[in-house]
C-alpha cells in the first residue's frame, strides 16, 4: 500500500542517458545554475550598452565618422536591454504565480 503522507524525498530527475542517484541531490555545476546563467546576461547587456556609449563619445569627439556603426551600436544595446526587461517581467510574473500556488 502507498503510504500519501510518505516523508522519503523523489529520485531527483536526470538528464536522458544519465542515472539519478536517489537520495542525494546533485550540485549544479559552476557557472551552470539560474543565477549564473541571469548574471551572465546581465553583464552582456551591461558590456552592449557600455560599447554603444563608447561609440556615441567617439563620434561627438571626432574620433569615429561612422553614424551608421553608432546607430547600429546603440539600436542594438536598446534591443538587449528590451528584451532583459522582458525576461524581468516573465520571471516576476512566474514568480507572482508561484506565490498563490496553494500547497
Amino acid at each position: 500500500m502507498i503510504d500519501p503522507v510518505s516523508l522519503n524525498r523523489a529520485a531527483p530527475l536526470a538528464a536522458p542517458g544519465q542515472s539519478a542517484s536517489p537520495g542525494r541531490l546533485d550540485k549544479p555545476d559552476a557557472g551552470g545554475d539560474f543565477a549564473s546563467l541571469v548574471r551572465n546576461q546581465l553583464e552582456q547587456v551591461s558590456q552592449i550598452q557600455a560599447e554603444a556609449d563608447r561609440g556615441v563619445q567617439n563620434l561627438l569627439t571626432g574620433r569615429s565618422d561612422s553614424i551608421t556603426e553608432v546607430f547600429t551600436a546603440a539600436r542594438k544595446a536598446e534591443v538587449a536591454f528590451s528584451l532583459l526587461m522582458e525576461m524581468r517581467n516573465k520571471l516576476v510574473a512566474a514568480f507572482d504565480e508561484f506565490k498563490q500556488m496553494r500547497v
